[in-house]
């Protein structure tokens, strides 16, 4: 069986999760000259690096979704998703991290992802 969960967390849960496959939001916010990290400013207020498997071949800026997994204090990226300008000035980050907190709180409400056989 196979686990395809990806919880959506901030980054003051990333400890709770090492070792595991996650979902974060947030504003990239530095991008390294050598394209192997970015850092992200979460819907929380944190600053997480973000570690490419290979370096970025393009600028990544605005709100972005990080799908990989946790490793100590950053995330080793499988894929990112860079939204629109538009999507990135309209979108309401407190709101989203209320969201993120409280999917915490009821797991049992919230549905992650799913157990293929």
């Amino acid at each position: 069986m196979d686990n395809f969960a990806r919880p959506r967390i901030n980054g003051a849960m990333l400890s709770s999760y090492q070792g595991r496959n996650v979902c974060l939001l947030g504003v990239a916010k530095y991008v390294d000259n050598s394209g192997k990290f970015f850092t992200i400013h979460t819907s929380d207020g944190q600053d997480v690096k973000v570690e490419m498997q290979e370096p970025l071949n393009e600028y990544v800026a605005g709100l972005t979704e990080v799908h990989g997994t946790v490793n100590k204090n950053s995330i080793v990226c499988e894929n990112y998703i860079v939204f629109s300008d538009e999507a990135s000035g309209t979108f309401n980050m407190e709101l989203y991290n209320q969201a993120v907190e409280l999917q915490t709180k009821l797991p049992n409400h919230y549905i992650t992802g799913v157990t293929q056989e």
